[in-house]
């Protein structure tokens, strides 16, 4: 008998890849809080069955986790602050609290036999200050808003109610998307040289990024979907780039680009995360930053 698959959170930017690689598209239900018609229609033609609900309710969580044999939780608020100046507190309480409660409902709904593969952060070690510190799978979390101490504590529920799970920790995800999900920094950068506005460099854009291509995410899921040998968490970095490194490769793609450096204070400086540890299991990055921008910015007319 086939594993059942459930994407939690699955009609977003990471969910469209994933969906894309598993072949039999029949034993995939997919479970978001979109209703609307072009999506409803989009999971149809697929043959994919899709289910709009919301995983904070028991009720709905019960009847969604219990008969899947793997679980990819994506599921969560995904437009988030990434600086604590002028915080909605009440923003960061939804935030934090959602994203516990629907990992607390799936760890308490679905089969103990269940895989989970559970996309965190690198943001867990956002409050580090120094400059091209090199941190591991073992470094201490520093985490500082909601986002982050929500991903942090998802990684622990399910470490302590010893559930079989894989933690990706990803980088700063970029890709091929729509507009509304353009807005985190290497996507924002490709998306303003796409159509000439300006790129801003706070602090002169030395702050460091780690970055994964959302295609890398979702073989990186399927990997390790299969190769789930004992609970493991692992750092999906491909790529680190300074902020002014990433201006200059989508400069390259559009030279009528301008670069505006500032003096503005940035949250943090950023750091470089090991990639050593998941190198050791075979699974290999297949995508590069530039080749998305050139794919990306390249199409525009001048």
């Amino acid at each position: 008998m086939k594993k059942k698959i459930l994407i939690t959170g699955g009609a977003g930017f990471i969910g469209n890849e994933l969906i894309k690689l598993i072949e039999e598209k029949k034993i995939i239900t997919v479970v978001d809080k979109k209703n609307n018609q072009s999506t409803l229609s989009k999971f149809k033609k697929l043959g994919i069955k899709y289910i709009s609900g919301n995983l904070i309710n028991e009720n709905f969580s019960k009847k969604i986790y219990k008969k899947a044999d793997i679980i990819f939780h994506l599921a969560g608020i995904t437009k988030v602050p990434n600086t604590d100046v002028n915080l909605d507190i009440r923003k960061e309480k939804k935030i934090y609290d959602e994203a516990v409660a629907k990992m607390q409902n799936l760890i308490k709904y679905s089969k103990k036999s269940s895989q989970i593969i559970f996309p965190s952060t690198h943001l867990i070690f956002e409050n580090y200050k120094k400059n091209k510190i090199v941190l591991n799978e073992n470094s201490k979390p520093k985490p500082n808003l909601a986002y982050s101490s929500s991903k942090l504590k998802c990684e622990k529920l399910l470490i302590n109610n010893k559930r079989k799970h894989i933690i990706l920790r990803l980088g700063s995800v970029y890709g091929p998307t729509s507009k509304k999900r353009m807005f985190n920094l290497p996507n924002l950068f490709a998306w303003r040289a796409k159509n000439n506005l300006k790129l801003k460099l706070f602090s002169k854009g030395i702050q460091i990024k780690c970055i994964v291509s959302s295609k890398d995410v979702a073989r990186a899921m399927i990997y390790f979907s299969k190769n789930l040998s004992k609970n493991q968490i692992f750092n999906l970095v491909s790529e680190h780039f300074t902020i002014k490194e990433i201006a200059k490769i989508c400069k390259k793609y559009n030279n009528k680009v301008k670069m505006i450096s500032t003096s503005d204070k940035i949250p943090y400086k950023g750091f470089f995360i090991s990639d050593k540890k998941i190198k050791k299991t075979k699974f290999k990055f297949e995508y590069r930053y530039e080749k998305f921008a050139k794919e990306y910015i390249g199409k525009i007319k001048f």
